[in-house]
């Protein structure tokens, strides 16, 4: 609920934090990664995406007899690596890290077979001890992981999509149909995976325009808010504004008030480019959550002119808070807005007290008083 000494004192300063300054939300991000490696990539890598919570699977066991060595030996310490924490997710057996931060250049060369092991617990030790020591710029290294993103593991993908966000961008685009398609969640059962590569796409922005159709396809049906969020973020990020409305159109109709929330605050980030969608953003000043409905009047103030008429619909909203909402707008807008004084006098008698305050402000500002 809007403070009424704050409506109206607002006619004099920007509408709800309304300057160009203010930054759309983000969605949020993935939680961090559980799993720890002396290896790990250095500060200014970005963060890997979370370890992956699968159906654990008992790690090789010793032979028994004499200690392994060469290839068998390593074939066991990647598979020991990683133990299951009881719980869907993993975290690392100390003593067969120990052993692998021992291991000789030559032996570590001798691991990357291993990523294409039958065994998902090999691979999974490979791929996290690998990430650890990965070189963007070795094209051998950069395909090893990249072929890993379409392996059946869900916590090797997500070791793969780690990697994949160090390399250059034109190699990242030459991944897209692969990205594309683990937007898929019939491909990629992980919703942070999904939301990983949405991110990445949008990064890529104008160059990422072959992943459209799959974020647009993820925007509009995923099962997951914070993938659907992630994509028509990235959408944003990739197409041209005309072309964006209509996702984010949809985005303000979704279940989900934080992906309502990332749709409104995109649209004001289209300024007038995104009156298309002023009649979507009118109905949203009545949306129940008050950040989704002053996201909406931010938009629609940018819009100006063209959100006029579907703004003055909402004078005879059911919803005090939306009348209110809609003087606020028409106010700002100023004079492309004068036609609705009329409507705007009747809210002089309105039952909300609130409400014919600011009508009153906003005649004020109109001239129409």
């Amino acid at each position: 609920m809007i403070r009424i000494l704050v409506l109206i004192g607002f006619f004099g300063a920007p509408l709800l934090g309304c300057s160009g300054s203010t930054r759309p939300p983000e969605e949020p991000a993935p939680a961090t990664q559980s799993v720890s490696s002396s290896n790990a990539p250095s500060a200014s890598v970005p963060p890997p995406a979370p370890i992956a919570k699968t159906p654990s699977e008992p790690p090789a066991k010793p032979s028994g007899s004499a200690p392994p060595s060469g290839n068998s030996r390593l074939h066991e310490l990647t598979a020991q690596l990683l133990e299951s924490d009881g719980q869907g997710g993993w975290h690392k057996n100390e003593k067969a890290a120990t052993e692998l931060e021992k291991l000789s250049s030559e032996e570590i060369g001798q691991l990357w077979p291993l990523l294409k092991d039958p065994q998902p617990a090999v691979r999974r030790g490979a791929a996290v001890f690998l990430l650890g020591v990965f070189d963007p710029k070795d094209s051998n290294q950069v395909n090893a992981f990249a072929a890993l993103l379409d392996d059946s593991d869900r916590m090797v993908r997500a070791r793969a999509l780690d990697a994949v966000r160090q390399c250059s961008e034109a190699e990242q685009v030459g991944m897209l149909p692969r990205l594309s398609a683990l937007l898929d969640a019939a491909r990629e059962d992980r919703p942070e995976n999904r939301v990983t590569i949405s991110r990445l796409c949008g990064s890529l922005k104008a160059a990422a325009a072959d992943a459209l159709p799959a974020l647009q396809a993820a925007a509009a049906a995923d099962q997951d808010a914070k993938v659907r969020s992630a994509a028509l973020a990235a959408i944003v990020q990739i197409a041209e504004p005309q072309a964006a409305v209509a996702p984010l159109q949809k985005g303000l109709a979704d279940k989900d008030s934080a992906v309502r929330l990332v749709a409104a605050a995109r649209l004001r980030q289209l300024g007038l480019a995104a009156a298309p969608a002023a009649k979507d953003l009118a109905a949203a000043l009545a949306d129940d959550k008050t950040d989704v409905a002053e996201a909406a009047a931010q938009a629609l103030i940018r819009i100006g002119a063209p959100a006029v008429e579907p703004v003055a619909g909402q004078l005879a909203s059911k919803s005090a808070p939306a009348r209110k909402l809609a003087l606020l707008c028409l106010a700002r807008i100023g004079p492309a807005a004068k036609s609705t004084v009329g409507q705007i006098q009747k809210l002089k008698q309105d039952p909300d007290p609130q409400v014919r305050q600011v009508a009153e402000a906003a005649l004020k500002q109109l001239g129409g008083q």
